[in-house]
């Protein structure tokens, strides 16, 4: 079943054609290829790390519309990542997380980030937040 038909081809990074570029930062490499595999079919352009050093790297070498971003990895943190990252504001970066203190929630919007998941979540509540985070960029 698809969710939301056409989804999403207008309004993304120009150099890709009009689709949207993600990066998915997660040290669970099966949690990132999962997130990919559902961006992918709905026509994003994925990049998938699980260290944030070398996201750092890659958010300098190219733009990206999206970051999901997940808050605890094994040597630095998102925290780290966004305090590291100077994303432009045109990036959303939604965090991805099983820890729901209010104190790094708080933290993480200070640095930039726009909203969060609370893992475990599914493809319907990802589109969910993607369609509200994303205006413009979401059809359907």
């Amino acid at each position: 079943m698809e969710l939301v038909p056409g989804w999403p081809q207008l309004n993304g990074n120009a150099n890709n054609g009009g689709l949207m570029n993600v990066l998915v930062l997660d040290d669970d490499e099966d949690l990132s290829y999962a997130l990919r595999d559902i961006l992918e079919r709905h026509d994003f352009r994925v990049d998938c790390s699980k260290s944030p050093k070398e996201a750092l790297q890659m958010v300098k070498e190219k733009p990206y519309d999206l970051v999901l971003l997940d808050y605890v990895m094994p040597e630095n943190d998102g925290v780290w990542f966004m305090s590291n990252a100077k994303l432009p504001r045109s990036t959303k970066v939604l965090l991805m997380t099983g820890c729901l203190e209010r104190r790094l929630i708080n933290t993480m919007f200070d640095l930039g980030a726009c909203g969060y998941l609370i893992k475990p979540f599914d493809e319907e509540e990802l589109v969910r937040n993607l369609k509200f985070y994303l205006p413009g960029h979401i059809s359907g």
